[in-house]
């Protein structure tokens, strides 16, 4: 592949076709939730069905261009992640975990039912050892840090870089004024800090990530940071325009946010 860094304008079956099997060292996935609202062109199905279908489709692809040692991360909304970690079981892909992205400015679509404060990510790979550098987060408490702390009748010394994080990840979403720089004209834009984390923990410099759905291009523009190469589809001419935009400001390798 020599045209990287780039966001195919059209379908995304189309584009992943056009690739090369095992190039895709890191694929993140923001796919349509199917749910009853317009968020443009191809994002709403007719049917549970014909969306299930499409999905094995793509994913399917997906499996067809993960490397080896690739990952693959597959947001979804908790009423329809079931059926999508079904099928990524039934292509024979590997397990990793289920990342729950929590975050405190929820919403409510029913007033029946307490406000929604989460949204599972996937985590599949080819194999249990896939890419990823460990992740790690501030010690709740620096106060217990300052005295001798015995495990297992062994002294415990606390890591320079913090404690080991989880799999619960807080981020919060962009809304309000205080992340106004941030957002554009899209309706489910995702935080680059949360993009960068999954970009720089599961993937190496150079390395190339795939978005299969490039939306507002957070993706796109968390790799770029990071170092890595990129390429990715969109269906809707708008979101590619601010996709290009956000990723043409973003210079290589800027100063990483913490993760």
């Amino acid at each position: 592949m020599t045209n990287l860094d780039f966001i195919y304008r059209g379908d995304t079956i189309d584009f992943m076709q056009s690739l090369p099997p095992a190039c895709g060292h890191l694929i993140i996935a923001d796919p349509p939730y199917n749910i009853d609202k317009d968020f443009g062109e191809g994002t709403f199905f007719e049917e549970h069905e014909i969306w299930i279908a499409w999905s094995k489709r793509w994913l399917g692809e997906a499996k067809r261009l993960l490397t080896e040692n690739g990952n693959l991360f597959v947001y979804a909304l908790h009423r329809n992640a079931c059926y999508l970690q079904c099928v990524l079981y039934e292509l024979g892909l590997t397990y990793r975990r289920q990342i729950i992205w929590t975050y405190e400015n929820g919403w409510s679509k029913y007033r029946n039912g307490p406000a929604c404060h989460y949204e599972p990510i996937l985590w599949f790979a080819r194999s249990s050892c896939s890419t990823y550098h460990t992740i790690r987060e501030p010690y709740k408490s620096t106060e217990r840090l300052r005295h001798r702390i015995i495990k297992n009748g062994k002294v415990w010394t606390p890591n320079p870089e913090g404690r080991q994080g989880g799999d619960v990840w807080r981020f919060p979403t962009l809304a309000g004024r205080r992340f106004a720089a941030e957002r554009v004209e899209h309706p489910t834009q995702k935080p680059v800090a949360l993009s960068q984390r999954l970009v720089r923990h599961f993937s190496n410099p150079g390395e190339l990530v795939l978005v299969p759905f490039v939306g507002s291009g957070t993706e796109c523009v968390a790799a770029k940071q990071l170092g890595r190469r990129f390429a990715g589809a969109e269906i809707n001419p708008p979101y590619v325009e601010i996709a290009e935009r956000r990723v043409a400001s973003v210079a290589h390798s800027e100063v990483e946010v913490p993760g």
